[in-house]
Order: structure tokens, then sequence, then C-alpha cells
């Protein structure tokens, strides 16, 4: 993949495939001079994403080592969850609405434990 430089002065990566026989895409954004990135997986938004966690956080995404929880009262109805390092990234905001939908997140519903 090569980084396109956008408007603003930043970069964005993109990939579009499956992952597993299952469809995925993700997108990163950044800013040169910034240490950290927006990271999209699917409808979930990852921000700030440090630069040297972005790899692990991907790599755990697309082989399916997270896990979709039901959000707390106030936030967003699904959590995601990704361990990177010692620190588990926790997500409430997700593009669209209601049930989890695709393919990706229905495999993840079934690591709750």
């Amino acid at each position: 993949m090569t980084a396109e430089t956008t408007e603003l002065g930043g970069w964005s990566i993109s990939w579009e495939g499956q992952c597993r026989r299952v469809p995925l895409w993700f997108a990163l954004y950044g800013h040169h001079a910034a240490p950290t990135a927006e990271v999209r997986v699917n409808d979930w938004i990852f921000t700030p994403v440090r630069l040297d966690q972005v790899e692990e956080l991907l790599l755990k995404a697309l082989s399916g080592e997270a896990t979709l929880r039901r959000g707390m009262a106030g936030l967003g109805p699904w959590r995601l969850e990704i361990v990177v390092g010692e620190k588990t990234v926790t997500n409430d905001d997700r593009e669209g609405s209601g049930q989890p939908d695709s393919e990706w997140e229905l495999k993840l519903l079934q690591n709750l434990r």
C-alpha cells in the first residue's frame, strides 16, 4: 500500500479485501508531524492511536482477536475491545447504528467470554 497525501498536508492509507474469507476494510489517516493516526476498521473509528501501535491493532482486528460487547448506558450500544500491548483499546465510536450486521462483527460477537 502507498500512502496518499491529503489536501490538508496529511496522509491516508486504505485497504479493502477479505481476511479469513470475511470482507473487511481499514483506513489510516494522519498528519506528517503527528505521532498518532486515526484508524478505521469497517465502521469503527479509533483515534488517536500511536503509530507504534497501529500494526498490532490492525493485526488483532484482522485476525479476529477483538471482542464486540454491549455498550454502556449513555454511550454507543456496542463497544469494540482490542488488547494492544498491555492496554485494552476500547471504542464506542461506530458509524451507522443498530445491531452489528457485518460478517466481521458477527464473528467478533462469538469472542464474548
